[in-house]
């Protein structure tokens, strides 16, 4: 039997990295990598190099995040910690041995004796001590897939928010262009004495609030840019040599029906099973202290004693806690408020689950509802009066004035456009995080079995962390 339990949890870190991985892989359709050998970091390494030399976007952005991000890696290092916590309750405890030596003051033959003993009842308990551990282990799983899930929400938001930035760049350019164009104009015609002063200050302050707009906006991009380094893990030269997909992807045709949402999110938001299996922990806690109440020792050994006249005296040995002054119910009390606890934690992250579906939910209805009327109604209304614009100023009817500031209305048409579109994709990466994944997930009602004890394995390293 102890030969057995040595070697019990052998490969466990493996079916835990593995567990974590399926998972990803069916929420996000992403990889994951703790590479712990040379080679495994070259190979990441190699693979990371690939996805940065083409243009990068919000899917390649979270690929290369969960293979190179140092918090999510460390983060993956809990599967180790579990993994031991595992691995300690799936061994006895070790007996305890004792000796005494006694010398006649007169000399002779020493009194010794010695003894073996080992606490029965933590071993009859055993079985539940493991189960009580593997159900901490299946939560430490959890809540390792619920921060990989946020990892990934969390930098397609802030390459949304860059790309988004470098489209209002260029727009900006675009209409410092069209305002320095009509404060030239304007200054020439002030010369001429065709405009007043007045006129000529307004020409300039538009022109002057655009340069302004321009700065902040090369400002914003390097901070975005900045935050999506961070996130990937990224430095060196390389924080400032790969490339962003020019533009942001458009609105899809539809948006996931908003009525499976909170269904879908309480069944795979890895936060709250990681809760759910804490309950479970502290119901195995309280079965595990109601039985050991009032014996939380019992040393059952042998002892041999080898007495100064050669005779040897050997028998059993019983070591009984009594429970006189302490019955154990402190800890059960305890525990039973730990379990309670637990679970009006679990009821109150329901609800709040159910409330970040309906917020998401809103956000993303708002932004698609701005962003379709941008897109269909506001803007083509402005490229249409910049068109007629046109004609009139052909025909001698407006000035330049009036044509320059048609395109300016164009160009802050467009921008809000490219806004109304970052800000919808941006919401859909909340809706995203809110419902735990992907919103056209298909969660099975069977849940992940529990790791298996391997029982041929030999104890030594672990096997190394690398998922392909």
């Amino acid at each position: 039997m102890i030969p057995a339990l040595l070697v019990s949890c052998g490969s466990v870190d493996r079916d835990a990295l593995g567990d974590v991985q399926r998972l990803t892989q069916s929420r996000i359709g992403k990889d994951i990598a703790l590479p712990q050998t040379k080679l495994e970091q070259q190979n990441v390494d190699a693979r990371i190099a690939a996805l940065l030399r083409r243009p990068l976007n919000a899917d390649g952005a979270v690929q290369v995040a969960l293979l190179n991000n140092r918090r999510l890696r460390a983060t993956l290092e809990e599967l180790n910690l579990s993994q031991a916590d595992l691995l300690e309750a799936s061994l006895l405890s070790n007996p305890t041995f004792a000796t005494s030596q006694r010398f006649l003051s007169g000399g002779g033959i020493t009194d010794s004796e010695f003894g073996l003993s080992g606490d029965v009842l933590d071993w009859l308990l055993q079985p539940l001590k493991r189960k009580l551990a593997m159900k901490q282990y299946e939560a430490a799983k959890r809540r390792v897939s619920h921060e990989i899930l946020q990892l990934a929400t969390d930098v397609k938001s802030a390459f949304y928010e860059l790309q988004g930035d470098k489209q209002f760049l260029a727009k900006l350019e675009t209409a410092a262009e069209v305002n320095s164009a009509s404060s030239d104009i304007a200054e020439r015609l002030n010369k001429a004495g065709n405009i007043n002063e007045l006129e000529l200050l307004q020409e300039q302050t538009g022109s002057q609030q655009v340069q302004l707009d321009l700065k902040r906006t090369k400002a914003a991009v390097l901070g975005a840019r900045e935050k999506v380094n961070r996130l990937l893990g990224l430095s060196g030269a390389v924080v400032s040599s790969w490339t962003v997909a020019e533009k942001l992807p458009e609105l899809p045709p539809s948006d996931p029906a908003s009525g499976r949402m909170e269904s879908l999110a309480l069944a795979q938001r890895q936060d709250l099973a990681a809760q759910r299996e804490t309950v479970k922990a502290f119901t195995q806690m309280l079965s595990l202290k109601s039985k050991m109440r009032l014996f939380p020792m019992v040393n059952l050994g042998v002892d041999t004693e080898r007495n100064p006249d050669r005779t040897r005296v050997t028998g059993p040995t019983l070591d009984l806690q009594i429970p006189v002054f302490n019955w154990g119910t402190a800890k059960v009390k305890r525990a039973e408020a730990e379990l309670a606890q637990a679970r009006a934690t679990q009821e109150a992250m329901e609800s709040e689950v159910r409330s970040d579906v309906r917020t998401a939910l809103a956000g993303v209805q708002a932004a698609r509802t701005a962003a379709e009327y941008l897109r269909s109604t506001l803007l083509p209304q402005r490229q249409k009066i910049l068109s007629q614009t046109l004609l009139h100023y052909n025909a001698m009817q407006v000035s330049t004035f009036v044509l320059l500031r048609a395109k300016e209305d164009e160009v802050n048409s467009e921008r809000e456009s490219i806004e109304a579109l970052r800000n919808y994709w941006t919401a859909r990466a909340e809706l995203e995080r809110a419902v735990g994944g992907s919103l056209n997930a298909r969660v099975s009602p069977k849940k992940t079995a529990a790791p298996k004890v391997a029982k041929e394995q030999p104890t030594g390293a672990m096997p190394a962390h690398h998922v392909h």
